[in-house]
C-alpha cells in the first residue's frame, strides 16, 4: 500500500461523510429498512465506489470508519456485544470496502466479481451473527435460528448485493468516460 497523501484523507473523509448521509437518507425511506434491523443498504455506495477509487486497502478504512462514526451520530444503535457488533457492522463494512481486490483488468467482470464476493463474505457474517446472536425463542446456532437467520437476512443482503451489482458498474464507467472525455 502507497503512503497516505492529503487527497487520499480528503477522500476517505468524502466516502465515509457519502456513507452517512446516504445512510440518514435509508432511514428515512421505510420501505428499505426490515422491522427488526437490517436493510437494503444504500449506504454502501460509497464504500464500494470507493474501493475502486482509492483501492481496496485505503477503502477498508472507509468501510471501518464509516461503522465506527454511525454509532456516535446514532446510527445503528443495535449492540449486544462485541462478537455480534463486529459480525453484523464492523467485519462487513471493511469487508465491502475490499471490493477492488479483483479489479486488476478493469473489467466489468472484475467489478462484478469483487462485489459479490465481498457482499457474500458480509452476508455470512450476517447470517452468523443472525443465528448465534440473534436466534429469538430459538436455542444459539441450531437449526431453527440458522433458518431463522437465513429467511430474514438473505433476503435484504440479496437485494443489496444486486443494487450495488447494477449500481456501480454504471457509476464507475460513467465517471471513466466523463474523465477520458477530457
Amino acid at each position: 500500500m502507497k503512503k497516505f497523501e492529503t487527497r487520499d484523507l480528503v477522500y476517505i473523509a468524502m466516502y465515509v461523510a457519502l456513507a452517512i448521509v446516504l445512510d440518514y437518507i435509508k432511514e428515512m425511506l421505510p420501505f428499505l429498512n426490515m422491522p427488526q434491523g437490517g436493510s437494503i443498504n444504500i449506504a454502501l455506495l460509497p464504500v464500494v465506489i470507493g474501493s475502486f477509487h482509492l483501492g481496496w486497502q485505503k477503502d477498508a478504512i472507509v468501510g471501518l470508519l464509516w461503522w465506527l462514526v454511525s454509532p456516535l451520530l446514532g446510527l445503528n444503535p443495535e449492540f449486544l456485544n462485541i462478537g455480534q457488533y463486529l459480525l453484523d457492522y464492523i467485519i462487513p463494512s471493511a469487508i465491502v470496502g475490499c471490493a477492488a481486490i479483483f479489479f486488476k483488468k478493469r473489467t466489468v467482470l472484475e467489478l462484478e466479481v469483487g462485489i459479490f464476493v465481498t457482499m457474500a463474505i458480509r452476508t455470512l457474517a450476517i447470517l452468523i451473527s443472525g443465528a448465534y446472536f440473534w436466534p429469538g425463542d430459538a436455542a444459539s446456532g441450531s437449526m431453527a435460528a440458522w433458518v431463522g437467520s437465513l429467511s430474514y437476512n438473505l433476503p435484504y443482503c440479496l437485494a443489496s448485493a444486486v443494487m450495488l451489482m447494477i449500481v456501480v458498474p454504471i457509476v464507475i464507467f460513467r465517471i471513466k468516460a466523463l474523465r477520458d472525455h477530457k
